[in-house]
């Protein structure tokens, strides 16, 4: 078992705005409490914790790091509303184990959710958020030790 997993996380700009869209239209002619996170990000947080296996805590702590800190789930929501997903987890394209090799890289774009061990953006496919995140692997769960935004 290797010391320290680097994983760059690289999210369409284009998809992270649609999810701020998709929650204003959910929350059109609504009559209550209004909605606080589109189904958008929620699925994209379920796919991210199936690849990289860490718990609730460390998955808003990443996050926060690609939507603003106010639309982020408390740990214990996005463990309530993934869990409410059941079966409708989005599919995830796995090319290997991220914890196999020292440095991968997730994509989330108009193609879908991926795993790669290499990535550079072509001209068309727009901006990304670019995220680093360092995880510790552990025999019980993976433990993220940093998460930092690289724009």
């Amino acid at each position: 078992m290797m010391g320290m997993v680097e994983v760059e996380l690289h999210v369409a700009r284009f998809l992270v705005e649609g999810w701020m869209n998709e929650l204003v239209f959910m929350n059109r002619n609504k009559d209550g409490r209004p909605f606080k996170y589109s189904k958008g990000l929620i699925a994209f947080a379920a796919a991210l914790k199936d690849i990289l296996q860490v718990s609730y805590r460390s998955l808003s702590r990443i996050l926060e790091q690609i939507v603003p800190s106010e639309k982020v789930p408390h740990f214990i929501t996005l463990q309530q509303r993934i869990a409410k997903l059941g079966k409708g987890k989005p599919h995830v394209k796995k090319k290997f184990d991220i914890y196999k090799s020292p440095k991968s890289h997730i994509v989330y774009d108009r193609r879908g959710l991926r795993v790669l061990k290499k990535f550079k953006p072509r001209g068309d496919e727009g901006e990304f958020i670019n995220v680093k995140i360092f995880i510790k692997p552990n025999v019980k769960r993976p433990a993220v030790k940093d998460v930092r935004r690289m724009d």
